[in-house]
C-alpha cells in the first residue's frame, strides 16, 4: 500500500529549531530509535537516507511532499516538474517523449518517467555544455583559462 502526503509538509515557526538540532544529529551517523518499552531499533541505511534528506529539506524551510513514484500525475504537474509549458509539454508527448495515459479525456503520466527523463535531459545538457566549453578551448577562445582535466566543470 502506497502512501502518499496530500499536501506539503512544512515545519511551523516554533518547531525549526527542534528541526534543525535533529539535522546536526543525523549528520553524526546513523541513530536509533526507541520505543515506549526500552527497545531500541537501528534504522535502515535506506530510511536513514531519506530522513536525513527530508529532514534538511525542512530545516532550510522548504517544505516536502511524498508521492510514490508509480504515482501518476497531470500533464500540467509534470510540465511545472520540467520548467515548460503545459501546451509544449503536450506536444512532446504526442511526439513519443514519453509514455502516457488517459484518465477521461485527460492525460496522466507517471512521476517516475518525469524524473527520469528529467534527469536524462540535465545529463545531455551538461554534456553539451562541456562539449562547447572544450570546443570553445581548444580553439583558442579562452587563451587564459585552464580547462578541468576531467571534461568537467563540477
Amino acid at each position: 500500500m502506497a502512501i502518499a502526503a496530500k499536501e506539503a509538509i512544512t515545519v511551523p515557526d516554533r518547531e525549526q529549531q527542534k528541526v534543525r538540532a535533529l539535522e546536526r544529529v543525523l549528520h553524526g551517523g546513523a541513530p536509533a530509535f526507541v520505543t515506549s518499552s526500552g527497545e531500541q531499533i537501528e534504522l535502515p541505511e535506506t530510511v536513514f537516507e531519506f530522513l536525513k534528506t527530508a529532514v534538511g529539506f525542512m530545516s532550510r524551510g522548504q517544505a516536502i511532499t511524498l508521492v510514490p513514484d508509480n504515482q501518476a500525475i497531470t500533464t500540467q504537474r509534470a510540465a511545472d516538474i520540467l520548467g515548460m509549458s503545459r501546451p509544449f509539454f503536450i506536444k512532446q508527448l504526442e511526439s513519443g517523449l514519453m509514455a502516457h495515459h488517459r484518465v477521461g479525456n485527460q492525460r496522466r503520466v507517471y512521476l517516475r518517467d518525469v524524473l527520469a527523463f528529467e534527469k536524462k535531459r540535465d545529463g545531455e545538457r551538461d554534456a553539451a555544455l562541456d562539449r562547447l566549453a572544450r570546443d570553445a578551448f581548444e580553439s583558442g577562445m579562452y587563451e587564459r583559462n585552464i580547462f578541468p582535466e576531467d571534461g568537467s566543470d563540477e
